[in-house]
């Protein structure tokens, strides 16, 4: 039960720790962003991406302002959206903990190719190539709107990002919401 309901007088705004725990409890896909660029390929790892629009069909994604990925981005006009499957928690290390950079997915340069102008990461839950809709600057994050020109979906199971872990779906769970 709480303390105090929202709105009692002597409300303050929530410190930056409470803020942090709140997030943290946010349960989300993990998904590895990629660009081509003059400087050569980037990769950010990010865990805030959605569906915006079907017509046209637009998705969304944050990186912090900043980000080598969010530059490359911005000059190429082009990305990659890729949905990490529950196998590829490396994947989303290498590009959220490695310098940035291409040294990101230099590990995977063999597998790696150059398709619809970026670079995509095989063996992904899901792949979207998108071209820049637009650019919108929250606080320490940037969200990048993409249009998407073309996608690729395979089979299996998301990563997901709970509670500073890396979680994947449990068989009970999935049956429990393909029943509802």
């Amino acid at each position: 039960m709480p303390q105090h309901s929202p709105g009692e007088a002597g409300d303050t705004a929530p410190s930056a720790e409470a803020c942090r725990e709140y997030f943290r409890k946010l349960t989300a896909g993990v998904a590895v962003v990629t660009a081509c660029g003059a400087n050569g390929w980037s990769a950010s790892t990010a865990s805030t991406v959605t569906s915006v629009s079907l017509a046209p069909p637009v998705i969304l994604c944050c990186l912090s302002q900043g980000s080598d990925t969010l530059a490359t981005i911005r000059n190429a006009r082009r990305f990659a959206v890729h949905l990490l499957a529950d196998h590829q928690g490396d994947i989303a290390d290498r590009c959220s903990r490695l310098p940035s950079g291409s040294s990101r997915l230099t590990d995977l340069q063999d597998e790696v190719r150059l398709i619809h102008g970026a670079p995509t990461i095989p063996g992904t839950l899901a792949v979207s190539w998108c071209d820049l809709h637009s650019i919108t600057e929250v606080g320490d994050h940037v969200v990048v709107y993409g249009q998407l020109s073309s996608v690729h979906v395979s089979h299996g199971r998301p990563l997901l990002w709970h509670d500073r872990s890396y979680r994947a779906l449990d068989t009970g769970v999935e049956s429990v919401v393909t029943r509802l």
